[in-house]
């Protein structure tokens, strides 16, 4: 009886040794198919990268940490970085990097596949086979225009989840390396890409003046930069000017003595006169009654009279 659990044991393990060089075959030549594909597009290829998995955590790739990422395909897809690469034994993802980095979150993912664990997204409505989900409602009724509707619509089922995390546009589907489904998630996440790029932009805080810049407040005020015109001057330790009158002309003199400006009894032009002008009672303004005429001189036609 001994002999026959012996027998067994023998029988497992040879099972067990067989299963594992299968497994090995069949990993080395998804490894191998991974690579031809990228080679295709002219994409580079890594076995695996630890340091990309921390670049995402939302959606297809909130796992635990002891999923590795492997088979990675990456390099420029219409101008922008890409990479493909594989959660093992979990989903094969697809990452486009855009220009802008953006806070508002979209998820577009299949009616059959669960709602999002995150909690800063909510539920904006169907498209098609797909729902759509956001950080940002007001933003995401922007971009749900007629070609996100074309896309929700068109995009194949078995790409499960379409959504963005910074400047990064990914989707997912079961762990594959169909060339041809390779190829349509890849162009089905392009053109999502494209989609994003009306979301808001990331805004930079103001960043704060250089010290070692001259213009700015704090840099004048650095020793060796501060501006001896500008900084740290008293009024009295400013120049006087010093005033030299020289010698007065004596026209000068004789206008400054000379008193104010009167006007002779006669039509003659304008004197001055040598003191204030003496001054006495008006005399009354007469209000009626013939103006009194003054006698010409001899010979003078009389006033009023004939010429």
């Amino acid at each position: 009886m001994t002999a026959v659990y012996f027998l067994i044991a023998a029988l497992a393990l040879a099972g067990a040794l067989a299963l594992l060089w299968l497994d090995r075959k069949r990993t080395t030549g998804v490894r191998r198919e991974r690579a031809v594909w990228g080679d295709q597009h002219g994409f580079k290829y890594r076995d695996s990268d630890p340091a990309l998995k921390s670049e995402f955590g939302r959606a297809a790739m909130d796992v635990p940490d002891h999923i590795e990422v492997q088979d990675l395909a990456y390099g420029s897809y219409y101008g922008e970085e890409t990479v493909v690469f594989d959660l093992a034994e979990t989903a094969t993802i697809v990452a486009i990097r855009r220009t802008t980095e953006s806070n508002v979150t979209i998820d577009l993912r299949h009616e059959k596949t669960l709602a999002p664990a995150e909690d800063d997204v909510e539920l904006l409505g169907a498209m098609g086979k797909r729902v759509m989900f956001s950080s940002h409602l007001d933003v995401a009724r922007r971009v749900c225009d007629r070609r996100m509707v074309a896309l929700a619509t068109n995009a194949p089922d078995y790409i499960q989840i379409l959504w963005n995390e910074g400047a990064w546009s990914l989707g997912s589907m079961p762990i594959t390396n169909d060339p041809e489904r390779l190829d349509v998630a890849l162009e089905t996440v392009r053109r999502f890409t494209d989609l994003l790029r009306v979301l808001p932009p990331v805004v930079d805080p103001q960043s704060a003046p250089d010290p070692r810049d001259p213009s700015s407040p704090t840099g004048r005020a650095r020793r060796g930069l501060a501006d001896p015109r500008t900084e740290n001057i008293r009024r009295e330790d400013l120049p006087r000017p010093q005033r030299n009158p020289g010698p007065r002309t004596e026209s000068g003199a004789h206008a400054r003595e000379a008193g104010p400006i009167r006007r002779n009894e006669g039509s003659g032009p304008m004197t001055r006169s040598a003191g204030p002008l003496p001054r006495g009672p008006v005399p009354p303004v007469r209000t009626s009654g013939p103006i009194p005429r003054q006698p010409g001189p001899p010979g003078s036609p009389r006033p009023g009279g004939p010429q």
